[in-house]
């Protein structure tokens, strides 16, 4: 069976029959963005709303192994983006964390010295 890519959710593959509906909706919903304003352009809002809010909980069932692939690659895809931010920002933070401890230290030295005058 040939599958083809959600038109708003691009990872995830849908069988003929669902491809055939999510087009007919993306169209019918691409017409009244356009009526509403003829130079609209790119996926409507209501496709998307519609899409997270009714047809993707609706039809988990024919699709949660692909759901649950995609969060497990997000996962890995987020683990090595905080590996590279803390390889990359990590000793400019140890160096602002050193220079907030240093500065809160001798504002409370200051704030002692000024009780003792």
């Amino acid at each position: 069976m040939l599958s083809r890519p959600h038109p708003c959710l691009g990872w995830l593959h849908v069988t003929p029959n669902d491809t055939r509906k999510l087009l007919d909706r993306l169209l019918k919903d691409r017409d009244a963005a356009l009526e509403a304003d003829p130079i609209h352009s790119g996926m409507p809002q209501a496709f998307i709303d519609w899409t997270w809010q009714t047809w993707l909980p609706g039809n988990m069932h024919r699709y949660q192994a692909q759901v649950e692939e995609h969060v497990r690659y997000l996962d890995l895809k987020i683990d090595g983006l905080n590996k590279d931010l803390e390889h990359i920002a990590g000793g400019v933070l140890d160096d602002r964390d050193a220079a907030t401890d240093l500065r809160d230290r001798l504002k409370r030295e200051l704030a002692s010295t000024a009780l003792q005058s």
